[in-house]
C-alpha cells in the first residue's frame, strides 16, 4: 500500500503514544539537542485537509501517509536521523510501519503518561496545529493508543514534563547502542 523510495542509510525514530502525551514536545527536544530532524505529521494532514476538505477515513490516511513517506525520503538525503510522531492507531498504521522499515532503520519509542493527563494537555494546547477531534473521539483514540503493543526500543515516561537533557540523553544512548550493534 505504501512505499518508501529512500536508499540512503537513515535511522527513523518513531515516537508512539496517546494524543497529548508529549510526542511533539519530545520530538522538538531531539531536534534541539541531537542531530535529529523532526517531521511533524499533523501539519501535513492539515494541509491535505485544506486542499481536499471532504477527504476522510482510510482515503485520508492513505494520501496523508504517502505524503509523509515522500517527505521522509526527501529529508533522508540530508539527515542521517529523522523523527516522526504517531498515535499508532490509524487503520493503515501496520502498512505504514512496514514501508518505514523498508526505507529506514526504525527505532520505536513509546511515550507514556496517564490518559487523563493527556486529555487535559490536549484541552489546554494550541489547537490550530493539530487535527481537531471531539472529546469522545479523543478518548477513543487515546484508549486505542494505550493498547498499541510494539517491540519498543525505548520507553519514556512523560507523566510530568521531563527534564529535556534527560530525554535527549536517553535517546542519544539508544542511538549509540543501536549503531554499535551489527
Amino acid at each position: 500500500m505504501y512505499s518508501s523510495l529512500n536508499t540512503k542509510q537513515c535511522t527513523l525514530l518513531l515516537l508512539v503514544g496517546m494524543k497529548g502525551v508529549g510526542k511533539t514536545f519530545i520530538g522538538s527536544i531531539l531536534e534541539r539537542y541531537l542531530d535529529v530532524k523532526f517531521l511533524r505529521i499533523e501539519p501535513i494532514f492539515l494541509e491535505l485537509l485544506q486542499l481536499e476538505p471532504k477527504l476522510q477515513g482510510i482515503p485520508l490516511e492513505k494520501r496523508g501517509f504517502q505524503m509523509v513517506l515522500a517527505k521522509l525520503d526527501e529529508l533522508a538525503q540530508k539527515h542521517p536521523v529523522l523523527c516522526i510522531e504517531s498515535t499508532g492507531t490509524a487503520h493503515t498504521f501496520p502498512d505504514l510501519l512496514a514501508a518505514l522499515r523498508q526505507g529506514f532503520h526504525v527505532l520505536l519509542i513509546n511515550i507514556q503518561a496517564p490518559i487523563d493527563t493527556c486529555i487535559q494537555r490536549v484541552r489546554s494546547r494550541d489547537a490550530s496545529a493539530h487535527i481537531p477531534v471531539s472529546e469522545d473521539r479523543l478518548r477513543e483514540i487515546n484508549e486505542l493508543a494505550l493498547s498499541v503493543s510494539l517491540p519498543w526500543d525505548l520507553k519514556i515516561n512523560n507523566s510530568e514534563l521531563q527534564d529535556e537533557a534527560f530525554i535527549a540523553q536517553a535517546v542519544k544512548e539508544l542511538l549509540q547502542n543501536k549503531s554499535e550493534k551489527p
